[in-house]
Formats: structure tokens, sequence, C-alpha cells
């Protein structure tokens, strides 16, 4: 029935039942799993830090973003009567995206997932995941159905909404 599953993840816990199911269905059908993160650009320092507590970051991590955030911080209210958006590095982005893939690859592979990949993306989380799922042919999409942060309540899950509305193969929102 399915062949490529496509997981998206962004450490949140919606993405983490997403990727526990998407590995549940990945060993039953035998299919291959694509566990995919986009890097969190639109995340806050606080919500990232929290994150990567939450994943057992090492301290040199955890020292990047809070020394960012609070360099960032300082220019901005500077510069900016304190408006300007606080933007973390590619570097604590792809080290932090890391994190979140190898948490849920272990997760895939301990539910039984047997063909398990992971790619890492930047653009638009939704545009992102409609891309890959189209390019590496994916027969369903499990994703969370809201991401991480404070503001993803109000977004009411805009990824998943958007991506089931575009994505040409079916699709699986978890709650």
């Amino acid at each position: 029935m399915f062949k490529t599953i496509v997981v998206p993840t962004d450490g949140s816990e919606h993405a983490k039942k997403a990727v526990e199911l998407a590995a549940d269905l990945s060993e039953k059908y035998g299919t291959q799993l694509l566990v995919l993160h986009v890097l969190l650009r639109q995340t806050s320092a606080s919500d990232l830090r929290e994150l990567c507590t939450g994943l057992n970051a090492s301290d040199s991590l955890i020292t990047k973003i809070d020394e960012l955030e609070d360099a960032l911080q300082d220019t901005a209210f500077v510069d900016y009567g304190g408006l300007a958006p606080i933007i973390l590095s590619d570097e604590v982005l792809t080290e932090v995206g890391d994190l979140i893939l190898i948490d849920a690859k272990t997760t895939a592979e301990t539910q039984g997932a047997a063909d398990v990949s992971v790619v890492v993306a930047d653009g638009d989380a939704a545009d992102c995941i409609l891309a890959i799922a189209e390019q590496d042919e994916a027969d369903l999409i499990v994703m969370g159905s809201r991401g991480l942060g404070k503001f993803a309540d109000l977004l009411m899950g805009s990824v998943s909404h958007k991506v089931s509305h575009l994505s040409k193969c079916s699709c699986v929102t978890v709650k």
C-alpha cells in the first residue's frame, strides 16, 4: 500500500507523536521512512533552548543560543528600539536540527522502522515538506497538527493545513 512515508519533525510533542505513528506504519508496511527537518528560522531562542534541554543538548550548544540571543537583543535594543527579531545562526539551527533528527531516527528505529533516512531542508516549512514528498514520490505524509513554540496555537496548524490541502499524496495529521 505504501512505499515511502515522509514525516516532518520540529521536535514538538505533536511531531514526536507523528514520528511514532509513521514508524509504526513503516514497520507494518515495510516502507521507507523519510524523516524531514526544516530549519527552525522562525522559532525563538527561548523555545530552542527549551527544546535543546529536552533533547539533552550539550552545554556548549545551549551557551551558543544564550550568547547569540544576548548579543542580538543588545543590538536590537540599540538599533531598533527592541523591535528587531532575533535571528540565530545557521550553525546553531543546523546543530539543533541534527539533535532533532537523531532523536526522531532513534524513536523510529525503536518503533520498528527498518529503512529510516533523514534530511534537513531550509525555507518555508510547508513548501519544503511538499517538495520533498513530491521529489521522493511519497505515498503518505504523517505530521503533527501543531508545531513548536508559544505561537503555535495561534497559527492553528497553518503548516499542516497547507500541506494537507496542497499535497498530491495522502496526509495524516496527528494531535
